[in-house]
């Protein structure tokens, strides 16, 4: 994994907030009682009790957070289970703590995966009406710079890169700009890893609907097949759209780097993100 060193918030001001979040939802509030998960990009979260609180890092992710919450509330019942508010958000200036359903289940290990399972999750995604969530939701590649993605990806983000891999990776960007258009659905942006959770086999849980967008549904079979193996993956959807995901995944490095950009990140981490790519193309 890419190192980022992502921005801390005051931890007074961060520890106050969730203690607040965590009693609006009925919930211990000792912070000796607390479980910290520092990883994500765009938050950090506590866990206590039957509660997950988010705390955005910056004033953007806390505004991204409470919009995604809407898109989460307004989900219809899906064969898994989704972090939706136990509480109202808490709010200290342009800090926000939204506490959340904690959702049971661990992430999956890489390299292998039931089809069956992601079957079903890629298929519940696709059955929920994205039209009646269409103002909730985030623009499409809003990780990467949304309608800007490609002037963000070519005239950014690729000169970044060691030069070895500069035409390697406009190649890459060239094949995804040119995909045709089709039919969207609701597509969950960052559907792998730790967003999954699973238990005996089981999806039991996603997470962290943040770049949740109407979209092309190869964007979450990318995913998936980084993460659990394109042999799987081959037998879980047809072959078009498999090759689909191959091309969204051959710039996924890229889309690293590109969000580090267009978040303002600081440029030590830009040129971290830069770096892990490089290798990775």
């Amino acid at each position: 994994m890419v190192e980022t060193r992502y921005v801390i918030p005051h931890r007074a001001r961060t520890e106050a907030l969730v203690a607040e979040a965590l009693r609006a939802a009925g919930q211990p509030d000792d912070p000796a009682r607390w479980q910290w998960i520092e990883h994500g990009s765009a938050n950090l979260v506590v866990l206590a009790g039957a509660a997950a609180v988010r705390v955005g890092r910056t004033a953007t992710a806390a505004a991204e957070s409470l919009r995604a919450q809407t898109v989460v509330d307004a989900l219809p019942g899906l064969p898994f289970a989704v972090p939706r508010a136990l509480a109202d958000p808490v709010r200290d200036g342009d800090m926000v703590a939204i506490a959340q359903r904690r959702l049971d289940g661990v992430p999956h290990p890489s390299g292998h995966g039931d089809a069956d399972a992601l079957r079903g999750v890629l298929d519940a995604l696709a059955a929920v009406p994205v039209r009646a969530l269409e103002a909730r939701l985030a623009p499409p590649h809003a990780f990467m710079g949304g309608e800007q993605w490609h002037p963000v990806m070519v005239e950014r983000a690729i000169p970044l890169l060691a030069p070895d891999v500069r035409d390697r990776a406009r190649r890459a960007t060239d094949d995804l700009a040119a995909l045709e258009p089709v039919p969207e659905v609701l597509v969950h942006g960052d559907l792998a890893g730790s967003n999954l959770l699973w238990d005996g086999g089981v999806v039991t849980g996603v997470i962290d609907w943040d770049l949740a967008s109407a979209g092309d549904p190869a964007i979450d079979v990318a995913a998936l097949a980084v993460w659990h193996g394109w042999d799987v993956i081959e037998r879980v959807r047809p072959p078009e759209v498999v090759h689909r995901a191959r091309i969204i995944a051959a710039t996924h490095p890229l889309q690293v780097v590109c969000f580090s950009l267009v978040q303002g990140r600081p440029e030590t981490e830009v040129a971290r993100a830069a770096t892990w790519a490089s290798a990775r193309m």
